[in-house]
């Protein structure tokens, strides 16, 4: 069984968490301005936009579930802008609601660099100065220094695992492929057999080749010679397919294609490329192949097909 490797975060579980988050921002702001003064107009005009701010943000988030919108990731920067949006307007209203929670900017930069990609963070910088200085109630010119300084470590803060976590997911990437490919050829190995063949056999051909003599072959020259000669058909057997098709090393000399969205005379045009080029490669053994299309059990189908031509093959050789 190949090792599990587990997955990042899903884009929706970013989504539910950047709704949680943003939710939580618009309740801490509506209870400073409660502590603040509760009986002054701005404060009623501010309880008023944050309601309105958590309904539509409620809205969005069932919307995109609706909608199935929950997968883009290129969405997720949605809520630190409409975070920042958020803090600025309410510092517009109401300062006392943010001036003393400048955390929540933070907290907006270091989710935009956990939930997105590099540099992605980049973009908010401006939203984020501007909400920092209203919603600070900072006056310019002398706030520059401690405006820079705060910016850099917004960057700091988003960058830094964004570029880690990239770097991780790019390495879980990888381990998920080493665990689904033969590491002699690089061909995909069995394991990933069944969800493949699930996912295609209704409207693919399936192609199945097991090398002739490969036994007495490997037994006769060694192993290491034995493995050039798969290398060497499975070099044959990528280069004959069409991009878009699947090769497989199932077991020790036997090799599988699906070929997606091909019929009969495709499948066969496919096998006399394989045999073109093996011929040219003047390889020492021969192979035999079976093709199946159809409803029916393809590799099952194709496997005796295979097996019909091997007999015959011998026969013919006897």
């Amino acid at each position: 069984m190949p090792p599990r490797v587990d997955s990042l975060p899903t884009v929706g579980r970013w989504h539910q968490w950047g709704a949680a988050a943003y939710l939580a921002m618009v309740a801490l702001y509506a209870g400073a301005a409660t502590s603040h003064d509760a009986g002054s107009a701005g404060v009623h005009q501010l309880y008023a936009v944050l309601a309105a701010a958590a309904a539509v943000a409620v809205a969005v988030l069932v919307t995109g579930h609706l909608l199935d919108l929950g997968r883009r990731r290129e969405l997720l920067l949605g809520w630190p802008i409409a975070a920042l949006v958020t803090t600025t307007v309410a510092g517009l209203i109401e300062p006392a609601a943010t001036r003393d929670l400048p955390g929540t900017i933070t907290i907006t930069f270091a989710y935009a660099g956990l939930a997105n990609p590099p540099r992605r963070s980049l973009f908010l910088v401006p939203l984020g100065v501007l909400a920092f200085i209203v919603g600070g109630e900072h006056t310019l010119p002398s706030a520059i220094p401690l405006v820079l300084s705060a910016a850099v470590m917004w960057v700091l803060i988003a960058e830094v695992p964004a570029w880690l976590i990239a770097r991780l997911d790019e390495q879980s990437r990888q381990l998920r492929v080493i665990a689904q490919t033969d590491a002699l050829t690089g061909l995909f190995d069995r394991t990933t057999l069944e969800p493949q063949l699930a996912a295609h056999s209704a409207d693919s051909a399936v192609l199945l080749i097991d090398l002739d003599g490969f036994k007495r072959y490997n037994d006769a020259h060694g192993h290491h010679a034995g493995d050039e000669v798969l290398v060497r058909f499975a070099d044959t057997l990528r280069a004959s397919i069409r991009t878009g098709d699947i090769g497989f090393r199932i077991g020790g000399d036997e090799f599988l294609a699906i070929l997606v969205g091909a019929d009969d005379d495709e499948a066969q045009r496919v096998i006399d490329r394989i045999r073109s080029r093996w011929s040219v490669a003047r390889a020492p053994v021969s192979f035999s192949a079976g093709t199946a299309t159809g409803p029916t059990d393809l590799l099952k189908l194709a496997d005796e097909r295979m097996y019909q031509q091997k007999r015959l093959r011998r026969e013919q050789r006897d």
